[in-house]
């Protein structure tokens, strides 16, 4: 009995104090996951908001963040809670640390890159990130290797482990063809890297500038000039001369010798040409209506990427050319000459755009003014071009 009563006396104090000690422990583990969901949750909430700042912005997923500006999103109230929730965000790798103007800022990372790159070994992460941080501009395997003293084998091996996630991608640089650029794969090179829109695959694409030119040239020459039909007037014969200066034998025709018939004429016929629109014409093609021609023709691959000032750049070739030229705001054609530009013959055959042959001599008919005159329907008597003022007779005579 004594036993007995000493084993249940000491059991009753055993199981008492266990019970008491058994209770905060639950509360605190209750309570820790209570804070680590509403940890997730707050994680959550902040990128989701950062994303759709950052697709609302200029500067798209590319956006950076400062510490203020990610405060004033209202998910957390205090700095400390803030950058609780970043370190989270940084462990899965859906937010990278950067720095700018020695301020410490925050850039997104899609959710499908941030789970390729938790895969990543140590070494990969490192190559990774010094890719990441090129941006645009993309960055060299040697350059690789020097920031990250990795060796040039476990470099190798970490661009192609890269390669197959989708997460880096080779660029061709048209400054450094031989040297091997890698980007971010979801990234799009600069200009200085590619070269702009005129280049493919780091080459001068000429063929792609030839038909353009002319698209460009087409649109303008369709509203710079306006088409007239212009009848002409019958020549009538004189003294038995034709109006090809020979003289024909007069055959007997009664009915010629007939008081009030009409003279023989020449068979009239007319022709088609352009003139120029009134002084103070407002509506020639501007660089605008131009670029927006280009784009919804839709006749160039990647024809979106054509800014107005790759547009422009060629726009200053056909002016040198001296086949378009500028209008006030807008442009129009000076010539009615078809067939490839000498800028573009110049490209093809790898001469520089000064460099263009000079044209023939020719006979004595075409080296007056009026055999190559740029004008030569519109000169008319008490016209804006005519003979009496032309200014080019007298340097010509001068010769």
């Amino acid at each position: 009995k004594d036993s007995q009563s000493f084993t249940c006396s000491s059991h009753l104090p055993t199981s008492t104090t266990t019970t008491t000690t058994l209770a905060p422990l639950f509360l605190v583990t209750t309570h820790s996951r209570t804070m680590a969901a509403k940890l997730e949750e707050d994680s959550s909430e902040l990128y989701e908001r950062c994303t759709n700042a950052a697709l609302n912005s200029p500067e798209g997923r590319a956006k950076i963040f400062g510490q203020d500006e990610l405060l004033k999103m209202g998910v957390v109230d205090t700095a400390q809670a803030l950058l609780e929730l970043l370190q989270g965000l940084m462990d899965a790798q859906l937010v990278r640390l950067m720095q700018m103007d020695g301020k410490i800022c925050y850039a997104l990372r899609k959710k499908d890159d941030a789970a390729k790159i938790v895969t990543l070994n140590d070494d990969e992460r490192m190559v990774y990130n010094q890719i990441e941080n090129s941006g645009t501009n993309g960055t060299w395997t040697k350059t690789i290797k020097q920031r990250t003293n990795i060796h040039q084998t476990t470099v190798t091996k970490a661009m192609k482990t890269l390669e197959s996630k989708k997460l880096v991608k080779p660029v061709k640089s048209i400054k450094n063809p031989a040297q091997k650029i890698y980007m971010l794969h979801h990234l799009s090179p600069n200009e200085d890297v590619t070269g702009g829109p005129w280049f493919s695959d780091g080459e001068l694409d000429v063929e792609l500038i030839a038909i353009t030119a002319e698209a460009v040239i087409h649109f303008i020459a369709q509203n710079s000039w306006k088409t007239v039909y212009i009848k002409r007037e019958p020549t009538p014969e004189i003294n038995n001369i034709s109006a090809d200066g020979t003289t024909k034998k007069r055959k007997r025709n009664d009915a010629g010798d007939i008081e009030g018939a009409h003279p023989k004429s020449r068979r009239s016929g007319g022709y088609e040409t352009q003139i120029s629109y009134p002084a103070g014409w407002r509506h020639y093609p501007t660089l605008s209506a131009i670029h927006h021609f280009i784009i919804e023709a839709n006749f160039l691959k990647e024809g979106g990427n054509l800014a107005e000032s790759d547009l422009q750049n060629l726009l200053d070739v056909l002016i040198f050319d001296e086949r378009i030229e500028r209008i006030g705001n807008g442009y129009r054609t000076c010539k009615g000459v078809y067939g490839p530009t000498e800028a573009m013959k110049n490209i093809s055959q790898g001469r520089a755009a000064g460099d263009a042959v000079e044209d023939e001599e020719g006979n004595g008919l075409s080296q007056a003014p009026c055999g190559r005159c740029p004008v030569f329907n519109l000169c008319e008597d008490g016209g804006p071009v005519n003979a009496k003022n032309c200014e080019y007779f007298q340097t010509w005579l001068r010769a």
